[in-house]
């Protein structure tokens, strides 16, 4: 079986490359395995599922990374822009 050599930075982008591998593995065997006439929709729900997953860890894992490097800079903090007097206020997400 072949094998695959990879370098990473740090310990975020390493988690994020093995979640891509398995997330490929994982689509892989699924096509392979689902019964004839449900491929297309059992690799759909997997990608919905797991590639929204996916992308929100990858997301978070470059975020992370910008940030620890900002800190070793010791960048400079920088102001939140003020809102825009008699704009709408949007939904935090957040609890009510």
């Amino acid at each position: 079986m072949p094998t695959l050599t990879i370098e990473y930075r740090d310990e975020n982008e390493r988690l994020a490359l093995e979640q891509a591998i398995a997330y490929i593995s994982d689509l892989r065997q699924l096509a392979i395995d689902a019964p004839t006439g449900t491929v297309l929709d059992a690799c759909e729900g997997l990608v919905l599922d797991k590639g929204r997953a996916l992308l929100r860890s990858t997301l978070a894992a470059a975020l992370h990374g910008r940030i620890a490097v900002a800190e070793q800079k010791g960048g400079t903090l920088a102001p939140a822009p003020r809102r825009t007097p008699g704009a709408p206020r949007g939904r935090t997400g957040g609890p009510s």
